[in-house]
């Protein structure tokens, strides 16, 4: 233990006050083994205290105090670990004549048996007499604060200590006195503040791990422990004659305190606050009074809980009805984010509150004292990052978030209730500024002083009251608070679940479409090069010309592309041979190559999608490896249902390609094959390799496919014929602006618009350089790809039309939903997109 004159600067926050090494003198204390009771060490007081010279280390405690009470000790340990705290024997005869008090545990396997002389039977009798009559007033007690004042009249009455209080700690370990029962000479610490640094972390444990401590004397002299060699430092975290720290001696004395009793109270496993006892003059309670109090002090703890409890419920109760009546019509509501706007004034009342806003589709309203608009966005950050989905509060915002500082005096404070599963909508309430004057129990601050041993930390020497201003803040928000927003916060998600499922569902929907397109990706940019090159080497007709070839070679890219848009619209559904027929068109290199077999199947958007993506594979496996991948190879696919009129079933065959092999590993398309269907449509699939070529009979329920009776035809686009001299004239004359970031689609498009007689062409890949074009020379007609890069063209098209220039759209997605609604009426060219369609699409909007 350190002494008095060693205590430096840190002492306070870093003393093991756990492990003194010495005890109060008005006890004794020894230890011992658990399996033979063997003394291990004991106080230095031990053998004069208990009239036993024969004490020494080593020696039998059996033999010291007889097998009977160390039987009794025995079954008190056993009690000490169950309940996990020193467990009291009272009146034991440990030496001739003499009648003791013992508290035993157990501690790192060490038997710790601590002896104070006996209270008169005659006093112990009169406070247990007294216990039942205060726990009836305790029961009686319904008011939290009359609590605290009952309480402290009846232990003062019980103890006869000058002064004692009920001490509250708040959420900053500091700590305010909230009842007083004192002698008439004493002044009043009723209603002061404490620091925490008045009550260290490591003391605060010990105090919610040992529920009682008394100081007879401040101005004890320590008995030290004397022990066998090689023992480590023992633990008298639960000791009751623990021996105090120096410094808190040198607090009380300051105090003018000479004898001390603290009492926790521990609600649900917290230290919630203590029962403070002071003396003026040295008074030692013995254990059995200590017992008595203890079971009282438990009362007490219990009786708080009750109360908070039934408050708790309470405030529940009134808070559920609010909300009930605020949603009572919510059910019906087909827009819940404007209803709720509608209703915020209503839910101000909830919590006490000076504002609330609601921040909901990324739309603010406010009610009362809420944000200024400068700084709503600051809120919605602060509560992405701080609240996330959880409650989040602050009574002084302006501590970690000055951007604030300016609107304290409205804003002082927020509580934070998010109200959608992940972190998006939020409620706040605000609660303006409060200035308040605390009145501390003395200068809150640490104070030091230079000594003969360098500079060391003082407890303060004055405990007048210290006033404290306290600005920037608001009324803290209580646990009652925090709780009516909890219950908000359920409601509201509650009755949002139908409008935010539609939106998770739809969101999940788009991720998991985009991981599987990202895990396809690289395998995807790998085959569409390699079905490009498989497409520019197969053959044509010896007598086409290279123009022909050429001709040819752009439809069956431009066939590719719809299959791939097939997928991309695959989500209403759509007729499997439609999807087909896209997808082999670029392989139908001789009529016969590719054999379609079936009736009108509808299939669903989910079948529909996983069906593309594998039919897709495939298709790109015949091209590089199987039957069309020569010119002689037949690929046929049959689909029809199978017998018990329960599955669909799609084959397809191979025949005519190179020898077949098994692959060594799995693709993408194995993959597909293996999971995809099974997982998706519940159905099944099997590959064969046989020696014709691949064989694989695809199946699922029939629930995801129908048959259809008619399809409508779908338009059939003609070769436009050749330009009329009238046309050609229109088109020669014709100032065209190209807006395209593409460097080889621009010069594709410039050549092939040249090559229809098109002379004035002005190629700009940005939104600023066509903005410069339109100004230097007005177009005639312009083609904008709507996607640039980073930017778009929906400002070119703007001032386009403001010009009154007719001007065409080029996308390369499948709708139109990227094309703002103002221009729906303006034709729109998918790519990649043919140059005839091009050619004809301008001749139709371009003036005569």
């Amino acid at each position: 233990m350190a002494e008095f004159g060693q205590v430096d600067l840190t002492s306070c926050d870093r003393e093991p006050i756990h492990l003194p090494g010495s005890i109060q003198p008005h006890g004794c204390l020894i230890t011992c083994s658990v399996s033979d009771f063997v003394v291990l060490r004991h106080s230095a007081n031990a053998q004069d205290m208990l009239g036993q010279p024969e004490l020494t280390l080593g020696c039998s405690l059996i033999e010291l105090f007889g097998s009977d009470i160390v039987h009794d000790i025995r079954n008190g340990l056993t009690l000490s670990v169950t309940q996990r705290r020193p467990v009291f024997l009272l009146n034991q005869a440990l030496g001739p004549d003499r009648h003791f008090d013992l508290a035993v545990h157990i501690v790192n396997g060490e038997v710790v048996l601590e002896c104070e002389p006996a209270s008169p039977t005659q006093r112990a009798t009169k406070f247990l007499t007294q216990l039942h009559g205060m726990m009836d007033r305790v029961r009686k007690t319904t008011d939290i604060t009359r609590l605290f004042d009952v309480v402290t009249m009846l232990m003062r009455g019980l103890l006869d200590y000058d002064r004692v209080m009920v001490y509250r700690f708040a959420d900053d370990w500091s700590g305010k006195v909230v009842s007083e029962a004192r002698a008439l000479s004493l002044e009043s610490f009723l209603g002061q503040h404490f620091p925490s640094a008045d009550i260290p972390a490591q003391a605060r444990e010990l105090y919610r791990r040992s529920p009682i401590r008394m100081i007879g004397d401040v101005g004890y002299t320590p008995v030290p422990l004397i022990e066998a060699e090689g023992l480590s430092s023992l633990d008298m975290s639960l000791g009751q004659l623990r021996s105090v720290s120096p410094i808190h001696c040198e607090y009380l004395t300051n105090m003018g305190v000479r004898a001390s009793m603290s009492i926790s109270i521990v609600i649900d496993g917290a230290l919630w606050g203590m029962i403070a006892c002071h003396h003026y003059s040295p008074r030692i309670l013995p254990i059995a009074e200590r017992a008595v109090v203890q079971m009282f002090s438990e009362f007490f703890a219990l009786q708080i809980i009750v109360i908070l409890k039934t408050t708790r419920l309470q405030v529940a109760e009134r808070t559920h009805g609010l909300i009930e009546s605020v949603l009572r019509n919510a059910a019906s509501v087909s827009d819940m984010p404007a209803y709720l706007r509608g209703q915020i004034s209503r839910l101000a009342p909830l919590i006490q509150s000076d504002g609330i806003a609601i921040w909901i589709d990324n739309e603010w309203t406010g009610h009362g004292i809420s944000a200024p608009k400068e700084v709503q966005n600051e809120f919605v950050e602060l509560a992405l990052r701080k609240a996330g989905t959880q409650i989040w509060q602050s009574d002084h915002l302006v501590k970690d978030h000055p951007w604030i500082a300016a609107h304290t005096a409205h804003v002082a404070g927020v509580l934070i209730i998010p109200i959608s599963p992940q972190p998006q909508n939020y409620v706040f309430l605000f609660r303006r500024e409060i200035v308040q004057t605390i009145n501390w129990g003395g200068d809150p601050h640490k104070t030091y002083e230079h000594g003969p041993h360098g500079p060391r930390l003082t407890p303060r020497q004055s405990f007048a009251i210290w006033k404290e201003q306290v600005h920037e803040r608001c009324l803290p928000w209580s646990s009652f608070d925090i709780e009516a927003a909890g219950q908000l916060r359920s409601a509201l998600i509650e009755v949002m679940g139908v409008y935010h499922q539609q939106q998770l569902s739809e969101r999940a929907d788009a991720d998991l479409r985009q991981r599987m397109l990202n895990e396809e990706l690289n395998h995807r940019v790998k085959n569409i090069l390699a079905v490009v090159q498989s497409l520019i080497g197969r053959p044509v007709g010896k007598d086409r010309t290279i123009e022909e070839y050429v001709e040819v070679l752009r439809g069956r890219i431009k066939a590719l592309a719809s299959a791939h848009d097939q997928v991309a619209r695959s989500d209403g559904g759509g007729l499997l041979r439609t999807l087909l027929e896209a997808e082999l068109e670029p392989y139908r290199h001789q009529p016969s190559a590719v054999v379609l077999e079936g009736d009108n199947l509808w299939l669903s958007g989910p079948a529909l999608s996983v069906v593309a993506l594998t039919l897709h594979e495939l298709a790109t496996n015949a091209a590089k490896y199987g039957a069309l991948s020569r010119p002689t190879g037949t690929l046929t696919l049959r689909w029809f249902l199978d017998e018990d009129q329960k599955n669909w079933v799609l084959e397809w065959t191979e025949t005519g390609g190179p020898p077949v092999t098994p692959p060594k590993g799995n693709g993408f398309g194995s993959v597909l094959l293996e999971r995809a269907i099974p997982h998706e449509l519940s159905g099944t699939s099997v590959r064969e390799f046989r020696p014709e070529g691949l064989f694989i009979r695809l199946t699922f329920p029939v629930r995801h496919a129908v048959l259809v009776s008619e399809v409508a035809a779908e338009p059939v686009v003609e070769d436009m014929p050749a330009a009329t001299a009238a046309q050609s004239e229109r088109l020669h004359a014709a100032h065209v602006l190209l807006v395209e970031d593409q460097l080889l689609i621009a010069m594709e498009t410039e050549q092939a618009l040249t090559a229809y007689g098109v002379q004035h062409i002005r190629t700009v890949s940005s939104v600023y350089e066509a903005g410069q074009a339109i100004r230097e020379r007005c177009p005639d007609v312009a083609l904008l790809d709507f996607n640039l890069g980073k930017e778009n063209s929906h400002e070119v098209a703007t001032l386009l039309r403001k010009k009154g220039v007719p001007f065409l759209f080029a996308t390369g997605y499948a709708d139109r939903t990227m094309i703002p609604s103002e221009f729906q009426d303006v034709p729109v060219l998918r790519k990649p997109y043919s140059i005839k369609s091009i050619v004809q699409e301008l001749l139709k909007v371009l003036p005569a």
